[in-house]
């Protein structure tokens, strides 16, 4: 019988909402002007969170002494992604904006008519 507690479900949500807050940072430096290079990190952040899910789900498999088994693993960490998936797409819009500010305060100094109007 599974039972819920803070150990089994809610430190397991924690520490995944916290890497889809925290890796892009590191995937995905700030201050960059192109999409696809924020694009770029967000996926391995997303890969990397994914792969951390299934490594929890793998240990928590093993201290219950169970067989390792893909589909016991694979399956639970993809829908893990329900849980971090808001949080980590969130990050990604607010990096998103922020690369296109930059490249419109660039274009402003530049002294680019972004608009084609003169």
């Amino acid at each position: 019988m599974t039972t819920f507690s803070f150990w089994t479900t809610g430190l397991p949500v924690l520490v995944l909402m916290a890497l889809a807050v925290g890796l892009p940072v590191v995937t995905a430096p700030r201050g960059g002007l192109d999409q696809g290079r924020l694009f770029a990190g967000m996926a391995l952040a997303a890969g990397l969170i994914l792969a951390a899910a299934a490594g929890w789900f793998a240990l928590s498999h093993w201290l219950a002494g169970d067989a390792f088994r893909w589909g016991a693993v694979a399956g639970p960490a993809a829908m893990s992604a329900f849980t971090w998936g808001p949080v980590w797409a969130l990050v990604w819009l607010v990096r998103a904006q922020g690369v296109e500010r930059r490249k419109g305060e660039a274009a402003a100094r530049a002294g680019l008519d972004l608009d084609g109007r003169a």
